[in-house]
Protein backbone atom coordinates (compact mmCIF):
# COMPACT_ATOMS: atom_id res chain seq x y z
CA UNK A 1 0.00 0.00 0.00
CA UNK A 2 2.94 2.59 0.55
CA UNK A 3 3.72 2.11 -3.04
CA UNK A 4 0.77 3.19 -3.85
CA UNK A 5 0.06 6.36 -1.63
CA UNK A 6 2.57 9.14 -0.85
CA UNK A 7 2.95 8.13 2.93
CA UNK A 8 1.42 5.18 5.43
CA UNK A 9 1.34 8.34 8.06
CA UNK A 10 -1.49 10.29 6.06
CA UNK A 11 -4.93 10.55 7.39
CA UNK A 12 -6.14 8.54 3.81
CA UNK A 13 -3.67 5.90 4.79
CA UNK A 14 -4.06 5.23 7.98
CA UNK A 15 -8.19 5.39 7.44
CA UNK A 16 -7.63 2.43 4.88
CA UNK A 17 -5.22 0.74 7.10
CA UNK A 18 -7.39 0.46 10.30
CA UNK A 19 -10.49 -0.43 8.10
CA UNK A 20 -8.03 -2.99 6.48
CA UNK A 21 -5.18 -4.02 8.10
CA UNK A 22 -3.12 -6.05 5.78
CA UNK A 23 -2.63 -7.34 2.38
CA UNK A 24 -5.13 -10.66 3.30
CA UNK A 25 -8.00 -7.87 4.35
CA UNK A 26 -7.39 -5.56 0.93
CA UNK A 27 -7.60 -8.57 -1.24
CA UNK A 28 -10.64 -10.28 0.09
CA UNK A 29 -12.51 -7.39 0.55
CA UNK A 30 -12.16 -6.51 -3.11
CA UNK A 31 -11.64 -3.38 -5.31
CA UNK A 32 -15.45 -1.86 -4.95
CA UNK A 33 -15.20 -1.43 -0.91
CA UNK A 34 -11.68 -0.39 -0.89
CA UNK A 35 -12.57 2.31 -3.42
CA UNK A 36 -15.45 3.26 -1.64
CA UNK A 37 -13.22 3.56 1.72
CA UNK A 38 -10.51 5.47 -0.11
CA UNK A 39 -12.94 7.62 -1.93
CA UNK A 40 -14.34 8.66 2.21
CA UNK A 41 -11.18 8.94 3.30
CA UNK A 42 -9.21 10.97 0.82
CA UNK A 43 -12.83 13.32 -0.02
CA UNK A 44 -12.69 12.20 -2.98
CA UNK A 45 -9.17 12.72 -4.22
CA UNK A 46 -8.63 8.83 -4.95
CA UNK A 47 -10.36 7.32 -7.58
CA UNK A 48 -10.97 3.69 -8.94
CA UNK A 49 -8.04 3.17 -10.27
CA UNK A 50 -6.07 3.68 -6.97
CA UNK A 51 -7.92 1.24 -5.11
CA UNK A 52 -7.78 -1.57 -8.50
CA UNK A 53 -3.29 -0.65 -8.07
CA UNK A 54 -3.77 -1.48 -4.19
CA UNK A 55 -6.04 -4.45 -4.54
CA UNK A 56 -3.74 -5.84 -6.98
CA UNK A 57 -1.04 -5.39 -5.33
CA UNK A 58 -2.29 -7.12 -2.26
CA UNK A 59 -3.42 -10.10 -3.85
CA UNK A 60 0.06 -10.26 -5.37
CA UNK A 61 1.82 -10.56 -1.67
CA UNK A 62 -1.40 -12.05 0.18
CA UNK A 63 0.17 -15.08 0.41
CA UNK A 64 2.76 -13.85 2.73
CA UNK A 65 0.21 -12.75 4.80
CA UNK A 66 -2.29 -15.55 5.13
CA UNK A 67 -1.10 -17.03 8.69
CA UNK A 68 -0.03 -13.67 9.80
CA UNK A 69 -3.42 -12.54 11.31
CA UNK A 70 -1.45 -11.18 14.33
CA UNK A 71 0.48 -8.41 12.32
CA UNK A 72 -2.27 -7.77 11.14
CA UNK A 73 -4.07 -6.54 14.90
CA UNK A 74 -1.16 -5.32 15.12
CA UNK A 75 -1.28 -2.86 12.20
CA UNK A 76 -4.83 -1.93 13.20
CA UNK A 77 -3.67 -1.26 16.59
CA UNK A 78 -0.72 0.83 15.15
CA UNK A 79 -2.75 2.82 13.23
CA UNK A 80 -5.55 3.91 15.38
CA UNK A 81 -2.51 5.18 18.07
CA UNK A 82 -0.79 6.87 15.13
CA UNK A 83 -4.21 8.63 14.48
CA UNK A 84 -5.03 8.72 18.31
CA UNK A 85 -1.56 10.39 18.29
CA UNK A 86 -1.72 13.10 15.16
CA UNK A 87 -5.42 14.30 17.32
CA UNK A 88 -3.40 15.19 20.40
CA UNK A 89 -0.42 16.95 19.07
CA UNK A 90 -3.50 18.81 16.62
CA UNK A 91 -4.34 20.04 20.11
CA UNK A 92 -1.19 20.97 21.68
CA UNK A 93 -0.61 22.92 18.95
CA UNK A 94 -4.06 24.83 18.88
CA UNK A 95 -3.05 24.87 22.25
CA UNK A 96 -0.24 26.97 21.86
CA UNK A 97 -1.37 29.46 19.02
CA UNK A 98 -4.15 30.40 21.68
CA UNK A 99 -1.29 31.36 24.13
CA UNK A 100 0.97 32.76 21.28
CA UNK A 101 -1.92 35.34 20.36
CA UNK A 102 -1.70 36.04 24.16
CA UNK A 103 1.89 37.53 23.88
CA UNK A 104 2.49 41.27 22.92
CA UNK A 105 4.53 39.51 19.59
CA UNK A 106 3.39 38.69 16.20
CA UNK A 107 5.49 36.34 13.93
CA UNK A 108 5.70 39.34 11.42
CA UNK A 109 8.50 40.82 14.17
CA UNK A 110 10.68 38.20 13.26
CA UNK A 111 12.66 37.27 9.89
CA UNK A 112 11.28 33.74 9.94
CA UNK A 113 9.28 30.86 11.50
CA UNK A 114 5.56 30.35 12.31
CA UNK A 115 3.61 30.28 15.65
CA UNK A 116 5.35 27.33 16.57
CA UNK A 117 8.78 27.73 16.28
CA UNK A 118 9.06 30.94 18.12
CA UNK A 119 6.49 30.02 20.91
CA UNK A 120 9.21 27.28 21.34
CA UNK A 121 12.28 29.95 21.25
CA UNK A 122 10.38 32.47 23.37
CA UNK A 123 9.67 29.64 25.95
CA UNK A 124 13.56 29.06 25.96
CA UNK A 125 13.88 32.86 26.37
CA UNK A 126 11.40 32.93 29.29
CA UNK A 127 12.47 36.43 30.06
CA UNK A 128 15.09 38.50 28.03
CA UNK A 129 16.16 40.67 30.52
CA UNK A 130 17.84 37.56 32.40
CA UNK A 131 20.16 37.74 29.26
CA UNK A 132 22.41 41.14 29.41
CA UNK A 133 24.70 40.59 26.65
CA UNK A 134 24.11 39.25 22.99
CA UNK A 135 26.56 36.62 24.12
CA UNK A 136 25.08 35.45 27.16
CA UNK A 137 22.21 35.06 25.13
CA UNK A 138 23.98 32.71 22.36
CA UNK A 139 25.36 30.56 24.51
CA UNK A 140 22.19 29.84 26.16
CA UNK A 141 21.20 28.62 23.02
CA UNK A 142 24.37 26.77 22.37
CA UNK A 143 24.90 29.07 19.63
CA UNK A 144 28.29 29.99 19.83
CA UNK A 145 31.24 27.83 19.25
CA UNK A 146 32.64 25.24 22.32
CA UNK A 147 36.61 25.42 23.05
CA UNK A 148 39.05 23.46 22.37
CA UNK A 149 42.35 24.64 22.92
CA UNK A 150 45.01 22.15 24.54
CA UNK A 151 48.59 23.67 25.23
CA UNK A 152 49.72 25.11 22.30
CA UNK A 153 46.88 23.32 20.19
CA UNK A 154 43.92 25.71 19.16
CA UNK A 155 41.10 24.56 16.43
CA UNK A 156 40.12 27.33 13.91
CA UNK A 157 37.08 25.99 13.17
CA UNK A 158 35.71 24.52 16.35
CA UNK A 159 31.73 22.68 16.44
CA UNK A 160 28.50 24.10 18.31
CA UNK A 161 28.89 24.19 21.54
CA UNK A 162 26.03 21.65 23.17
CA UNK A 163 25.03 23.49 25.59
CA UNK A 164 21.52 24.65 25.27
CA UNK A 165 17.77 22.80 24.43
CA UNK A 166 18.79 20.21 21.64
CA UNK A 167 15.06 20.55 19.84
CA UNK A 168 15.63 23.81 19.91
CA UNK A 169 18.58 24.31 18.39
CA UNK A 170 17.87 22.21 15.78
CA UNK A 171 14.74 24.45 15.04
CA UNK A 172 16.67 27.44 14.93
CA UNK A 173 18.99 25.57 12.34
CA UNK A 174 16.22 24.48 10.07
CA UNK A 175 15.10 28.46 10.75
CA UNK A 176 18.30 29.28 9.12
CA UNK A 177 18.28 27.40 6.41
CA UNK A 178 14.32 28.53 5.55
CA UNK A 179 15.80 32.07 5.95
CA UNK A 180 18.21 31.58 2.93
CA UNK A 181 15.40 30.19 0.92
CA UNK A 182 12.47 33.21 1.59
CA UNK A 183 14.75 36.06 3.09
CA UNK A 184 16.46 38.50 0.37
CA UNK A 185 18.96 39.33 2.61
CA UNK A 186 19.83 36.24 3.75
CA UNK A 187 19.93 34.90 0.66
CA UNK A 188 22.32 37.76 -0.54
CA UNK A 189 24.61 37.09 2.40
CA UNK A 190 24.36 33.09 1.70
CA UNK A 191 25.21 33.52 -1.68
CA UNK A 192 28.04 36.32 -1.31
CA UNK A 193 29.78 34.23 1.36
CA UNK A 194 29.54 30.85 -1.11
CA UNK A 195 31.01 32.68 -3.97
CA UNK A 196 33.99 33.76 -1.71
CA UNK A 197 34.83 30.47 -0.98
CA UNK A 198 33.09 29.75 2.61
CA UNK A 199 31.43 26.68 3.93
CA UNK A 200 28.14 26.51 3.44
CA UNK A 201 27.71 25.05 6.65
CA UNK A 202 30.10 27.81 8.82
CA UNK A 203 27.96 30.23 6.68
CA UNK A 204 24.44 28.79 7.92
CA UNK A 205 25.89 28.82 11.33
CA UNK A 206 26.63 32.75 10.66
CA UNK A 207 23.11 32.72 9.43
CA UNK A 208 21.70 31.57 12.78
CA UNK A 209 23.72 34.00 14.58
CA UNK A 210 22.28 36.34 12.99
CA UNK A 211 18.80 35.28 13.56
CA UNK A 212 19.35 34.98 17.57
CA UNK A 213 20.70 38.35 17.00
CA UNK A 214 17.17 39.56 15.57
CA UNK A 215 15.10 38.07 18.28
CA UNK A 216 17.37 39.46 20.77
CA UNK A 217 17.42 43.13 19.56
CA UNK A 218 13.31 42.55 18.63
CA UNK A 219 12.38 41.41 22.25
CA UNK A 220 15.03 43.73 24.06
CA UNK A 221 13.60 46.81 21.88
CA UNK A 222 10.36 45.86 20.92
CA UNK A 223 10.69 46.93 17.73
CA UNK A 224 9.88 44.34 14.97
CA UNK A 225 12.17 43.18 12.24
CA UNK A 226 12.81 45.36 9.53
CA UNK A 227 14.86 44.23 6.49
CA UNK A 228 16.18 47.60 5.61
CA UNK A 229 17.25 48.41 8.90
CA UNK A 230 20.39 46.66 10.03
CA UNK A 231 20.60 45.05 13.75
CA UNK A 232 21.95 47.24 16.59
CA UNK A 233 25.52 47.49 16.36
CA UNK A 234 25.82 46.32 19.92
CA UNK A 235 23.47 43.04 19.21
CA UNK A 236 25.17 42.02 15.87
CA UNK A 237 27.60 39.07 16.17
CA UNK A 238 27.92 37.65 12.70
CA UNK A 239 30.63 39.72 10.15
CA UNK A 240 29.71 40.31 6.56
Amino acid sequence: MGSHLSSLDTPTALALLIAYPGAQALAETGVSAVASSLAAASHGRFNLSKAEAIVSAARATVGLMRRQQALALKLQLLGQAILSLNAQIQRVEEAIEDLFRQLPYDPSAFPVGGVQSLAAILAEVDNIHRFSTIKKFLSHFGWCPQTLQSGNFHLDHPRLSHAGNPYVRRMLWMLAIRAVQAVPVYREYFQRRTAAGKKKMHTIVAIGRKLLSVIYAALKTGQPYNPLQEVPRCFATARP
